[in-house]
């Protein structure tokens, strides 16, 4: 007798239809004794483990939620600074929810057999920047400063693909809309908080500091209005004007002086995706004019641009001291890279190998991403990171292209003017590892793979899916 007919026939015996219900009461039974007695003894350990679990479950269930995990964590990582190293390297929510998202799509991947990577030619790109990283760390033998950017862009790589891969069959609306009302909370928390005096009344926002603040909100704004754009819900629409109305205001508090000049730039793109809503753009327009003298100091808020302007001029009589900064960096910079045009300094070495010295008796990075590898990777390091950019533009314009859905060409735009700000943000700021830029690129891979796919074949699966964030 086959193992499958002695099962059967023990089955049919009477004793045995009531052992399954009597095993799952066992089971929820010694469970609830152990919640019970961990609650009894440590209550809020307990409960923050049972919070974990449900959302790991949910993860791994769910793998949109990885990514409005790490979106959080990346956005709100200065809460989430935990004080502790390791090897160096700062324990962050942002970096926690990344390494915590791989393991728990990992699990979902083995349980579902389902498919763990997705490749594209974005990622051999950026595998050819981690490389071109490590050759000049090996040249210049500067892998303890070097590590940093080694290290991290290899991580940026794993992002990635992460994200590329869970998303890239599953419905993406209302995870847009989850990304929509966190960065209006965000926005929303950073004119509340901001006031004071001098420096103390730049909004700063989730990030702490008041650069990276408008750096983030110029990449997230017009990303995350290219996916509202062609949402016809009724979340949809304050979310909108909520975030065309928060997100300028934000950055003139920040009184970052090139997001100020970015804003010209991508203000008037962000516009353009919601073309299609002339009469949200108006009541957003007389809010804002109505709102702004009441929340915005008009005068604190530019009085670093007109500085910057007076100094140019040659006609300041206050030293602007970030500028003379930037300018001498600028310059010692330059004369790093004739030295070493090919391969350059060394990876993290800009610091150390310039030797200038702030005002605050520190040495200065370079505050500038393409200085930076220039500088520190030289000819080689700039053809990598070239590749890698050209990679980007291609695939979104092919893609664009080759798509005739509207809501599609609104997020391929939308992913694009984001990814542009930043790119004009990098040219005032070290943003070569920073995380939330290459999590919106993931997110655009998926965006990619999904707008080339055909209509009405399997392309409209992931759209017809349950309207959680995504299954």
């Amino acid at each position: 007798m086959s193992q499958g007919r002695v099962a059967s026939a023990l089955g049919r015996l009477p004793w045995a239809h009531g052992m399954a219900p009597l095993r799952h009461r066992l089971v929820e039974a010694a469970l609830g004794l152990a919640i019970g007695f961990g609650l009894s003894v440590q209550p809020t350990l307990t409960a923050v483990a049972l919070v974990g679990i449900g959302v790991a479950l949910l993860g791994v269930a769910y793998p949109a939620v990885l990514v409005a995990l790490m979106f959080l964590g990346m956005l709100f990582d200065r809460l989430g600074v935990t004080g502790m190293k390791v090897s160096d390297f700062p324990v962050t929510a942002s970096k926690l929810s990344v390494i915590a998202s791989i393991s728990l799509w990992g699990v979902r991947a083995a349980a579902t057999r389902s498919r763990a990577v997705r490749w594209h030619p974005v990622l051999t790109s950026m595998v050819v920047v981690v490389a071109v990283t490590g050759i000049c760390i090996a040249a210049a033998n500067s892998l303890t400063l070097g590590r940093f950017n080694l290290y991290g862009l290899a991580m940026m790589t794993v992002l990635v693909a992460l994200v590329y891969a869970a998303l890239a069959e599953i419905q993406l609306q209302p995870l847009y809309r989850f990304l929509a009302l966190a960065l209006s909370a965000a926005l929303l928390a950073s004119l509340w908080r901001s006031g004071g005096v001098g420096e103390a009344a730049r909004a700063s926002g989730t990030m702490g500091d008041p650069n990276e603040w408008a750096s983030t909100v110029l990449l997230l704004t017009p990303f995350v209005l290219g996916g509202l754009a062609d949402d016809p819900s009724r979340l949809a629409r304050p979310l909108r004007l909520a975030l065309v109305v928060l997100a300028p205001l934000s950055i003139l508090l920040s009184a970052s002086r090139a997001a100020l000049l970015v804003t010209l730039v991508v203000g008037p793109a962000s516009i353009y995706l919601l073309r299609r809503h002339r009469g949200e753009l108006a009541a957003c327009g007389i809010t804002a004019a109505v709102a702004a003298p009441l929340v915005v100091d008009l005068d604190t808020a530019l009085v670093r641009f007109r500085l910057l302007l007076a100094n140019l001029q040659g006609g300041a009589k206050t030293p602007d001291q970030s500028f003379e900064e930037r300018s001498e960096l600028l310059r010692q910079g330059l004369d790093l890279f004739r030295e070493h045009w090919f391969i350059g300094a060394g990876p993290g070495r800009f610091a150390s190998a310039t030797g200038f010295v702030s005002h605050t008796g520190r040495l200065r990075p370079a505050h500038n991403t393409y200085l930076e590898i220039a500088s520190e990777q030289g000819v080689v390091g700039l053809l990598a990171m070239g590749i890698f950019v050209v990679s980007v533009a291609m695939a979104l314009r092919r893609a664009y292209l080759d798509t005739r859905s509207p809501r599609d060409r609104n997020r391929l735009l939308g992913v694009a003017f984001g990814l542009f700000a930043l790119g004009l943000m990098a040219a005032t700021l070290g943003l070569l590892t920073f995380s939330m830029a290459y999590l919106v690129l993931g997110f655009g891979l998926a965006v990619i793979y999904q707008a080339g796919r055909p209509v009405g074949g399997a392309a409209t699966r992931a759209s017809n899916g349950p309207h959680v964030l995504g299954r």
